[in-house]
């Protein structure tokens, strides 16, 4: 199979080298594992947004939690 070229603005590929460089791989190879992560998930769409599975054991969020989370107050 060939290879793809994608095409990201100047400020995702400068964050996404960013998390790369954490996990020691190279850019490429980072952004091939999230997006077969994403791709062999059990992922749904609700009005176009992706959903996916909750983590076993993870906490559910209320829109307070998400909107005090937003607001940067965390308390």
């Amino acid at each position: 199979m060939p290879n793809a070229t994608i095409s990201v603005d100047a400020a995702l590929k400068e964050r996404l080298a960013d998390l790369a460089a954490r996990t020691g791989q190279r850019v490429d190879e980072f952004v091939e594992t999230l997006l077969r992560r994403i791709a062999d998930a059990d992922v749904r769409f609700e009005r176009g947004v992706p959903v996916f599975p909750r983590r076993p054991g993870a906490p559910t969020l209320s829109v307070e939690d998400v909107d005090r989370l937003a607001a940067g107050t965390g308390e």
